[in-house]
């Protein structure tokens, strides 16, 4: 995520999950997507993250606010579960170009090897968010687009950010790109307050994938409502402001567990 704030304090939100891949060399190095646990074994995710992959390649840490210094904990992954129809949604403005393509259903669920103990899972709301509700996103995804920053900048999300956006509706989504917003399965939110005073606004990036996006419920506790998917790559605008799109995780959750596109090891 560029912009955002930095959450430096360790605990800072210890349901926030962190994807990697399996080896020794620094957790910094071999982070992917984010994540969030919802029960002691079962952590969420967006879909195109374990699709076509071995998760048996992967590992995932839970709770680190800096990747470099704190590797949070960590467990091994028994099994995923991709939703059911989970698809990648080509882009009507140029189909051959994957990256500009979108996704629905976009949301996957691991299973943890153990559970994790002394945490406190993240609720999952029981609605998606209305339209001005304000909303907060936690990521290690990149700060900014590699292709486009200054030679040697190391631009990886090594401290935890928190974006605070407010959620959109799906007209003033859908005319941000001409990539297919599919609104069954997904709903969108901007850093608008931050645009609208000048300062910089938070933007999602490469490595948000599957980052969690919460609102505050009674007395300002946290609960989950949506699993970032995609944003301005699909309008060739990486890492730049933009309507981010997130998988609406009250929808899908319970489709999601039922679901039969199942890879796993035991």
């Amino acid at each position: 995520m560029s912009g955002g704030t930095q959450l430096l304090r360790p605990g800072a939100a210890p349901w926030l999950a962190t994807l990697a891949m399996k080896g020794d060399g620094p957790l910094l190095g071999r982070a992917s997507c984010g994540g969030v646990l919802i029960a002691p074994d079962r952590v969420l995710t967006a879909a195109h993250c374990l699709a076509g992959g071995d998760i048996r390649t992967l590992e995932v840490h839970l709770g680190s606010s800096v990747l470099s210094k704190d590797p949070g904990t960590v467990r091994d992954i028994r099994s995923a579960t991709l939703h059911p129809r989970f698809e990648f949604l080509p882009s009507p403005a140029d189909p051959d170009r994957p990256e500009w393509s979108s996704a629905a259903n976009d949301l996957a669920e691991i299973r943890l090897s153990a559970p994790v103990r002394g945490v406190r899972p993240l609720p999952v709301a029981q609605h998606r968010p209305r339209p001005g509700t304000p909303v907060s996103v936690f990521s290690h995804g990149l700060t900014a687009d590699p292709a486009t920053s200054r030679p040697g900048q190391d631009v990886r999300g090594n401290v935890l950010r928190r974006g605070d956006l407010t959620v959109r509706n799906h007209q003033q989504c859908a005319a941000q790109t001409p990539a297919v917003v599919d609104e069954a399965s997904v709903f969108c939110a901007r850093d608008v307050r931050a645009e609208e005073t000048g300062r910089t606004p938070a933007a999602m990036c490469y490595g948000d994938s599957g980052s969690p996006l919460v609102t505050w419920g009674r007395r300002g506790r946290p609960e989950l409502v949506g699993i970032f998917s995609f944003a301005g790559e699909t309008a060739g605008k990486a890492c730049l402001p933009a309507d981010a799109a997130f998988a609406d995780v009250p929808a899908l959750l319970p489709e999601l567990a039922a679901g039969v596109r199942t890879k796993g090891h035991r």
